[in-house]
């Protein structure tokens, strides 16, 4: 009898096959360890399978305690996540949307968040020192001890943001909006902050660095609390009358 020859392939050759094929098979666990790994493709964290790859939508995932260092998550949706202490050093988080994101403690180490949505994000004591988070969108996020070093802020936005005890130290804060900013016993020692915003004066008691910025104090922006011109004119007149009225007061008294 002639037996055709039949050349099986490996099923999980390409990511789109199914996963339930691939936990059917065994290659998968559906009851995978807490630790992360990457197989065929997928990353199983947590028990749980994840395509960590651009544009993917991860939201509201559990990646707590995940080494994703390296990762290209650029353009993902990772807003509402738990990336709880999840080592994302060194990964690409470009326009990465991480709106009310749990990164506390998480090692965001020479990470790219350029143009990324931190809105309301926790970063309670994460370390993002050297990061680049130029353009990146910071507001109402909460940074209580975290390690902003060398990190690059350039053109962020930090209104309403908790800063409090934040290292800062050589940041780069040029052009950052930081209405609001509580900036309560943070290390700005050496940071740059030509052309930012402290309108309404940031609340800064306790700052450190204060007296050591790189910056050209005539470059801040105090728009919320520095006089109109007009108020100047006012104030002008008001010292030239009392002038005028001291010098009648002492000629009469000659």
């Amino acid at each position: 009898m002639y037996l055709e020859r039949v050349t099986f392939y490996p099923l999980m050759k390409t990511k789109t096959t199914s996963l339930a094929l691939l936990i059917a098979a065994g290659l998968l666990s559906s009851t995978a360890t807490a630790s992360a790994y990457t197989t065929f493709g997928y990353t199983v964290v947590n028990g749980t399978t994840y395509d960590l790859s651009p544009y993917a939508n991860l939201s509201s995932a559990y990646l707590s305690y995940a080494n994703l260092s390296s990762a290209d998550l650029s353009n993902a949706y990772l807003n509402y996540a738990n990336l709880y202490q999840t080592n994302l050093s060194g990964a690409n988080l470009t326009i990465a949307n991480l709106s009310n994101a749990n990164l506390t403690n998480a090692d965001l180490y020479l990470a790219n968040l350029t143009n990324a949505d931190l809105t309301n994000a926790n970063l309670n004591y994460a370390n993002l020192s050297s990061a680049d988070l130029s353009n990146a969108y910071l507001n109402y996020a909460n940074l209580y001890q975290a390690y902003l070093s060398n990190a690059d802020l350039s053109n962020a936005y930090l209104n309403y943001a908790n800063l409090y005890q934040t290292n800062l130290s050589n940041a780069n804060l040029t052009n950052a909006d930081l209405y609001q900013t509580n900036l309560t016993y943070a290390n700005l020692t050496g940071a740059t902050v030509s052309y930012s915003n402290w309108t309404d004066f940031s609340t800064n008691s306790g700052a450190t660095g204060l007296g050591s910025y790189n910056y050209d104090t005539s470059l801040i922006n105090y728009a919320g609390s520095v006089p109109e011109p007009s108020t100047y004119g006012l104030i002008g007149i008001g010292a030239l009358g009392v002038a005028f009225a001291a010098r009648r007061k002492k000629l009469k008294t000659a």
